[in-house]
């Protein structure tokens, strides 16, 4: 699969409610397009904070071109059963 990125949506420069977003897409401009079409609010600013690793994307299960934010409570499938 290859690398992912790390994404930023926030509405003005230190504001303390930007969202992160982890992305299966190497590509930093698709990443930022993805975030920018399904998340984003109007006027977010988006911007690519760099890469996540081919390891992170795995232990989150994220396939390619999807994404989860970075503060998620999100359980892996792999790891739903265990205790």
């Amino acid at each position: 699969m290859g690398y992912g990125r790390l994404v930023r949506a926030k509405q003005y420069r230190g504001d303390p409610k930007g969202v992160a977003y982890i992305v299966a897409i190497a590509d930093p401009n698709e990443a930022m397009q993805l975030i920018r079409e399904r998340v984003a609010v109007t006027g977010d600013e988006v911007e690519d904070l760099g890469r996540v690793s081919e390891a992170l994307l795995t232990a989150l299960d994220l396939q390619p071109g999807g994404f989860i934010r970075a503060d998620s409570t999100h359980k892996p499938n792999n790891l739903e059963n265990r205790v």
